[in-house]
Formats: C-alpha cells, sequence, structure tokens
C-alpha cells in the first residue's frame, strides 16, 4: 500500500470512527426515530458530503455499526456457532433493550435482515441439498431475529444462557 492510499485509509477510519461515536451518543440520548442524519454529521464533526461518502444515512450507519454484534449470529447460522460469543451478544442486546426492539421494528428491520442473511450467505458452504444459498441464509437470518425480538419485546421469557444456546444450534 502507498503512503497516500495508508493516509487515505486512516483518513476513512477516523471518519467512520467518529461517526461510530456519534451515532452511539444520539443513540443513547433520544429515540432512534428523533435522530436527523444532519444530526449525527454534526455531532461527528465531519463534512456532509465525507459521512455521504461512506453513508447514505442514518440506517446505513446502523447496519454498519451492528457487524460485531451480528458475526456471532453469522457464524451460528453456518454451523460454527459459539455459545460464549452469542452469550455476549444475548447480554449486549438486552442491556440495550430499548435500542434493540427499534431496530427490529420497520424500516430498520428489513434492513438488518438483509446484512445478517449476506453475512451468513458468505459463511455458508457450497449449498444446502439444491436450496439456494440465499434462501437458506435469509430463513436462518429470519428465525434467529424472530427469536431475539420476541425475548427481547417479552413476549415469551427465556434465560439468557438458553437462548444464546439455541442461537448456537443448540436445544
Amino acid at each position: 500500500m502507498t503512503h497516500a492510499a495508508e493516509d487515505l485509509d486512516r483518513r476513512s477510519q477516523r471518519t467512520r470512527r467518529a461517526v461510530f461515536d456519534a451515532f452511539t451518543r444520539l443513540i443513547f440520548s433520544r429515540r432512534y426515530s428523533a435522530i436527523r442524519t444532519s444530526d449525527l454529521i454534526e455531532a461527528a464533526g465531519v463534512g456532509r458530503s465525507t459521512f455521504y461518502e461512506h453513508f447514505r444515512n442514518k440506517d446505513d450507519v446502523m447496519v454498519w455499526a451492528i457487524d460485531p454484534i451480528f458475526a456471532p449470529l453469522a457464524e451460528a447460522a453456518a454451523g460454527q456457532g459459539s455459545a460464549p460469543r452469542l452469550r455476549f451478544v444475548v447480554d449486549h442486546l438486552w442491556e440495550r433493550r430499548a435500542l434493540a426492539r427499534v431496530m427490529f421494528e420497520p424500516p430498520l428491520a428489513l434492513k438488518l435482515h438483509r446484512k445478517l442473511a449476506a453475512m451468513i450467505e458468505a459463511r455458508l458452504g457450497d449449498g444446502d441439498g439444491g436450496v439456494p444459498r440465499a434462501m437458506s441464509a435469509a430463513a436462518s437470518a429470519a428465525g434467529q431475529l424472530a427469536l431475539l425480538r420476541i425475548w427481547l419485546s417479552g413476549e415469551a421469557a427465556c434465560e439468557p444462557e438458553v437462548l444464546a444456546r439455541r442461537l448456537a444450534g443448540g436445544r
């Protein structure tokens, strides 16, 4: 990598970090629906055009920021689940359940479903008996997100350890 490319990469990382930090601050100070993209740009201290080089809107920021939470779910759906990592995810979502509930409502729910399905598909092997990988991934993502939504909304109670084991592929 050239020196100029390294500087550009570092600037890009700084921008994304500033947006992520601003998003985190805003998400804990007001409702998701009350956050405007312009609020996020101002809180991040970046220019409008700089923001739009990286993201289309606040939903894109949420979808990007969810990667570390979704990675253990995607691994589990691909048969590489880790109950301890999933327990961390479950605990993390529970601690932030007000925000997590928002994630499972339209319009964000569909975007996050697509994100998780893509992450799962990227980890899947060569097929599932003729069923397209994209279909298997979408179904797995829907099942995982449904379990989490039902649990977080209080529709059904479950111990976090049991839920983590189930998400990891156990019973």
